[in-house]
């Protein structure tokens, strides 16, 4: 049976490391036999909240979370219930998680910033790293459009899959069956809840403003973390 690796992250290369001081990538576990159910389940989640289904309608975590976009006419508390529902779907599935972060400031003084531009290719090796010793499965990665690094990731991938090269030295894959592959973040549901849950990783790295909100992230992360599988300490190490 195959299994499907869906992966998005937060925190992008771009964004200062004192706004966003980790790029996480996340992934989500799909066997075969449940990736029609999780788009069915997201679809019901978005029906219920909102009444309808636009022709264009994807899941964002920040678009939910802070009440955009489709989202810009609901209360604070409804949001956070649609936000709820949503992670819900990794319960009612029963599907896995798994994580890896670059720390950007800690990169850029370990390599003097000649790394910089590295960070999601480091995640990504590390993520795939930690998923390919989780169980026998043949996995398919699928990840969201990146437009930068598309290249030189799936070069990567089929380095890492033929001889274990990556970023830095690593190991040879063995369940990845298949090139990665790069979709439209709307045409993945997969991808989506990715988004969610990274989301959710982010936000809880911070203290949020008002006790209902932290509450909820609390929440949000412990569905989370019941839920992961593998994950990795940000790196570089931080320096005690």
């Amino acid at each position: 049976m195959a299994e499907f690796i869906y992966i998005d992250e937060t925190g992008s290369v771009g964004a200062s490391a004192s706004s966003q001081p980790f790029l996480t990538l996340v992934a989500v576990l799909v066997h075969e036999d449940k990736v029609q159910a999780l788009t069915k389940s997201l679809r019901k989640v978005a029906m219920y909240h909102l009444g309808w289904l636009p022709a264009d309608f994807e899941f964002h975590g920040n678009e939910v979370w802070g009440g955009k976009n489709w989202w810009s006419q609901k209360g604070h508390a409804e949001l956070i219930a649609a936000y709820g529902d949503a992670i819900a779907t990794l319960e009612d599935l029963d599907l896995g998680v798994a994580h890896a972060s670059i720390d950007k400031e800690q990169l850029h003084v370990k390599y003097k910033g000649i790394a910089d531009g590295n960070a999601y290719l480091l995640a990504l090796q590390f993520l795939l790293e930690k998923i390919d010793v989780l169980n026998s499965n043949n996995k398919i990665i699928v990840a969201d459009e990146a437009k930068e690094q598309q290249l030189r990731a799936v070069k990567m991938v089929a380095d890492m899959q033929e001889w274990g090269g990556g970023e830095v030295p690593g190991r040879t894959l063995s369940s990845v069956i298949d090139c990665l592959h790069f979709v439209r973040s709307n045409a993945s549901p997969g991808v989506q809840l990715a988004d969610l849950v990274a989301y959710v990783i982010q936000r809880s790295r911070g203290q949020e403003h008002h006790p209902n909100a932290q509450a909820a992230i609390e929440r949000l992360r412990s569905v989370v973390e019941q839920h992961t599988l593998t994950w990795r300490q940000p790196w570089p190490a931080r320096r005690r």
